[in-house]
């Protein structure tokens, strides 16, 4: 997207969709820096669109577009059998933006927006610069004040957004400009130079940030553009390429060196405690031990209701199974399942669990398919912290996936056509 683009569109309608486009574009903006800062510049981007909708039917892949307002309609059909009006209703609302897809599809589908996913990026970036530095500034805060490390990890880092999401959002940044960095579509030096330095910032922030799953997709993003840039870079360069990440990561690694290993070994511990049937997990207060009780309660749910606890009482059937296992701890947090897969399983029962995971292999599939990188990773980095946080169940999770999932798949190009010439 650019501003010439304003005098490009011919009809109040275009410059309609545009102005919505440029909204939507603020709330990407906002989802790294603070939560409440999303729904003005979401619903604004709504109503500018509202004259695109009816596009929607010329839009292509449909079927896979479709799958995220049919999980929403599924947890509509879930109120049904729900005794806790309240909390169904209040799960309808954050998981609102879901129905939107007809809506964005139809406004990206011009030429304009096949552009957007540059100016989405940017406009994401702008807003993880932010947040990196009011988190800096309440670090610096906490440390001035109680002279902790830790101020400069995890929660202490990230206080207006989780730092699973944080890291989720970043290792997403990381990707897309790396990728773009390594295939030469940054140009001219200030630019190249300023997007290293961004990269660089990821990197650590994300390190800083001690998310396991953020670690997780960390390793496998520095893995997918580190073996791209082996292709790509010099002989003569590629000898500083591996030192340098390592200096990169073993510099705030080994200033929280302590903080990383406590999640580590807690995870460990934790697995350990569970295959040796030590009940002692039950009442631990790490985040390791209250995810396998939360999940170890999701799949009892989910045997004892295979249609599901409904909408609205979920919370009512795991806490039963956390009061029935003494798991004190997660009482005392109210748990959710932590992993959206199990969650929409303990919700909606089978239905719920296979259409969340078809949300999540379906365009992993049509990325590898078309050979399209940036689907491919979003994607794998949505499974990765879709298993093990209940993603669609807070508005940062729910507006960052609806939006990027539904840019990328407007965008991707089709499988090539054969061209092969007849005589």
């Amino acid at each position: 997207m650019q501003f010439s683009d304003w005098h490009k569109a011919s009809t109040w309608q275009e410059r309609s969709a545009l102005l919505g486009r440029c909204a939507l574009l603020l709330a990407i903006a906002a989802l790294p820096v603070h939560g409440p800062l999303v729904p003005i510049p979401l619903a604004l981007g709504i109503v500018l669109l509202l004259p695109q909708v009816l596009a929607f039917g010329s839009v292509k892949d449909k079927g896979l577009l479709l799958l995220p307002v049919v999980f929403y309609l599924l947890h509509v059909l879930g109120m049904a059998w729900t005794t806790d009006v309240a909390f169904g209703l209040f799960d309808l609302e954050v998981k609102l933006s879901l129905l939107l897809v007809p809506l964005l599809a139809a406004g990206m589908r011009s030429a304009v927006g096949r552009d957007m996913l540059r100016s989405a990026m940017t406009a994401l970036s702008v807003g993880l610069l932010v947040a990196m530095v009011i988190s800096a500034w309440t670090a610096s805060t906490c440390y001035s004040e109680h002279g902790w490390k830790e101020c400069f990890t995890q929660s202490y880092l990230s206080t207006l957004v989780h730092p699973s999401y944080m890291a989720w959002f970043a290792c997403w940044a990381l990707f897309y400009w790396g990728s773009e960095l390594v295939t030469g579509k940054v140009t001219g030096l200030w630019m190249r130079s300023a997007c290293i330095l961004f990269l660089v910032l990821l990197i650590v922030y994300v390190v800083m940030l001690a998310s396991k799953s953020g670690l997780i997709g960390l390793a496998i993003v520095l893995f997918l553009l580190v073996t791209a840039s082996l292709r790509i870079v010099p002989k003569q360069r590629r000898w500083l390429l591996i030192p340098s990440l390592v200096i990169l990561l073993g510099v705030p690694g080994s200033m929280f060196s302590r903080v990383l290993s406590v999640r580590v070994n807690e995870a460990i511990q934790a697995i350990e405690r569970l295959l040796g049937k030590d009940s002692s997990y039950l009442a631990a207060e790490s985040s390791s031990d209250e995810r396998l009780v939360a999940w170890s309660c999701s799949v009892h749910c989910m045997a004892m209701s295979p249609w599901g606890a409904g909408t609205g009482d979920i919370k009512h059937a795991l806490l039963a199974c956390y009061q029935e296992k003494g798991a004190t701890a997660a009482i005392q947090h109210k748990l959710n399942s932590h992993s959206q897969v199990l969650q929409s399983g303990v919700a909606l029962g089978w239905p719920g669990l296979l259409l969340v995971c078809a949300m999540m292999v379906a365009p992993l599939v049509i990325g590898i398919r078309r050979k399209d990188p940036f689907i491919a990773i979003f994607a794998l980095l949505y499974i990765i912290n879709g298993a093990i946080e209940s993603v669609l169940e807070v508005q940062a999770g729910v507006v960052f996936f609806i939006l990027f999932f539904v840019l990328l798949i407007c965008r991707s190009p089709e499988p090539a056509a054969n061209t092969e010439q007849r005589p």
